[in-house]
């Protein structure tokens, strides 16, 4: 499953009100974040080298750098574009509604969704290749919107009585157990259940949030 941000058309009605010239302007910078986020995809993040960038998504480099200023700036976008869809998803109005099992679910399953996706893949590469060196250094990943995060939360879980604190911990469980079942597939994707294993973080967090 995959989930897009970005998209190779826009509609008249984007063209229409963005401008021509802003619509062109933004049709390549999502063919430039494209580019990055299918050659991690493939070949991992060596392979997202300035000269294959600009060759996938079919322009100069001169006018990615135009664009982006460089390859540090693309993949602190492509960071960017994967907490945007993110909360953009968890912030839709029907995961607050429910019974609080319900909830938990939604928010698990719609979090295993994302983490499926091309851009939190390529994310997750993108934050171990640049661990102690430049821009995306300073992203780790979940902590880099904590605050965000913890609103999300407690808008989703309103009626838990757990602390702020209590409440960072579930978030992060969550970002670990998931990121531990998506690597686990990779390394065994014909025997691994990942079933088996999101539906005991559902009873985990279940347990934590209303005790």
């Amino acid at each position: 499953m995959v989930l897009s941000y970005m998209t190779d058309e826009l509609s008249k009605a984007d063209i229409d009100a963005m401008g021509r010239q802003a619509a062109k302007s933004k049709a390549t910078q999502d063919k430039i974040i494209n580019a990055v986020i299918s050659l991690i995809k493939e070949k991992g993040y060596a392979a997202a080298s300035s000269t294959q960038i600009a060759r996938r998504a079919g322009v100069t480099w001169g006018a990615v750098q135009h664009h982006f200023g460089g390859k540090e700036e693309i993949l602190e976008e492509v960071l960017e574009r994967s907490h945007f869809q993110f909360h953009q998803t968890l912030s839709a109005g029907r995961f607050t509604t429910g019974a609080p099992e319900r909830r938990v679910a939604k928010y698990v399953d719609a979090a295993w969704y994302h983490y499926q996706g091309e851009e939190y893949m390529a994310t997750l590469e993108i934050l171990l290749a640049t661990r102690g060196h430049g821009k995306a250094a300073n992203d780790l990943s979940i902590s880099r919107s904590r605050e965000e995060h913890l609103k999300l939360g407690r808008r989703i879980f309103h009626d838990s009585g757990v602390s702020d604190r209590g409440l960072q911990e579930v978030i992060y469980i969550v970002h670990c157990m998931l990121t531990g079942i998506l690597i686990e597939m990779a390394l065994e994707p014909k025997s691994f259940d990942a079933r088996i294993y999101t539906r005991h973080l559902k009873t985990v967090v279940m347990g934590l949030l209303y005790p």
